[in-house]
């Protein structure tokens, strides 16, 4: 008898664990807002990270603990007590808020490292990215505005180079209304919308209203407007002979004309600028190097003069297609100027 109590009371002990467990069910945290934000450094201001709990049939989780944590050095934000932690918990829609975020001044991208738990167990880890950025990076990349999209499942030939995406725009002066296949060549223009277009292997352009833009293998040549690369690939754009190339995995870069200059601004990780025949430098994250136009009778290709301190006179090429045949521009350009060439 004393047998059976005992292996009554485990199975007892046993299933109420089980019915514990079952209690477990599994959730999912959203970024919902502050991801990829840009916080202009002169005002301090800075995006409030939101985060959305919600179980698996979609029902918010009212009470979960969430902490934001920003770094400690370098680029980065703190919170309403002036501290780079802030803990708090969601409300009766499952929604937590990081408050009274300011930016340090420091220029540059950096993550803010979210930690969801609730009944004491650990359930999410999620990263909201930002960047600190002088007020004119912040202006020129708020030119093409976001859109969302996903990479299109969909095979590049010789014939089709790239892919776009987006409400009315013009393919070689033909209106189209949603999206388009890309041959070598192609000239897009949007009209009051943004519009995405992938280049062959993930190369991702956000191309900004009342823009225009040639498509080339690997290769977008923004005519007019404003163009962010938000996925370089193993492409770069640029105009007029001038190229923006990422140095790091996550580049995002900005590049906006006017009728007087040119801006190339980062968004993240460094970009390169360079002609057909040299690097000319760098625009680091979170900072803006300006090219100003001025008309030229020099040939093709590019003049390069010996870089003082970090300003760096050259000639543009004239090789941005048919828009610019036969023209050639002077600039100055603020930017971190590459090594001067060794002679072989």
């Amino acid at each position: 008898m004393r047998i059976i109590l005992i292996s009554a009371l485990f199975v007892a002990v046993a299933v109420a664990g089980a019915s514990k467990k079952g209690l477990t069910r599994p959730y999912r945290v959203a970024i919902v807002d502050g991801d990829g934000a840009l916080n202009p450094i002169p005002s301090h201001a800075a995006h409030e990270p939101v985060v959305r709990v919600e179980d698996v049939s979609g029902k918010p989780v009212p009470g979960a603990h969430v902490e934001f944590d920003a770094p400690k050095a370098g680029p980065g934000v703190t919170f309403s007590s002036g501290s780079t932690h802030f803990s708090t918990t969601t409300n009766a829609d499952g929604v937590a808020k990081g408050y009274g975020l300011r930016n340090n001044g420091v220029a540059g991208g950096f993550a803010v490292l979210v930690h969801v738990s609730y009944d004491g167990q650990q359930i999410a880890e999620k990263s909201v990215h930002q960047t600190n950025v002088a007020r004119r990076m912040a202006h020129i990349a708020s030119k093409p505005r976001a859109r969302q999209e996903t990479y299109p499942d969909a095979s590049m030939t010789g014939t089709v180079v790239g892919i776009a995406l987006g409400d009315q725009f013009m393919i070689n002066g033909a209106p189209t209304p949603t999206n388009a296949n890309l041959a070598p060549g192609s000239r897009l223009q949007t009209q009051n919308s943004p519009v995405t277009i992938y280049v062959h292997d993930h190369c991702e352009f956000l191309i900004g209203p009342h823009s225009s833009v040639i498509i080339q293998p690997h290769l977008v040549s923004v005519t007019s407007g404003a163009v962010r690369a938000r996925h370089f690939g193993d492409c770069k754009f640029g105009y007029g002979g001038l190229w923006v190339t990422s140095l790091a995995p996550n580049g995002d870069a900005v590049l906006a004309l006017s009728s007087e200059h040119m801006e190339i601004g980062s968004v993240s990780g460094p970009v390169q600028i360079a002609n057909e025949v040299r690097v000319l430098g760098t625009v680091q994250p979170g900072t803006v190097s300006e090219f100003n136009f001025a008309s030229s009778t020099a040939a093709s290709g590019a003049t390069v003069t010996a870089p003082t301190s970090t300003r760096t006179a050259f000639m543009l090429g004239t090789s941005a297609g048919a828009a610019l045949a036969g023209l050639g521009l002077a600039v100055t350009a603020i930017v971190q100027p590459a090594p001067a060439p060794t002679s072989p």
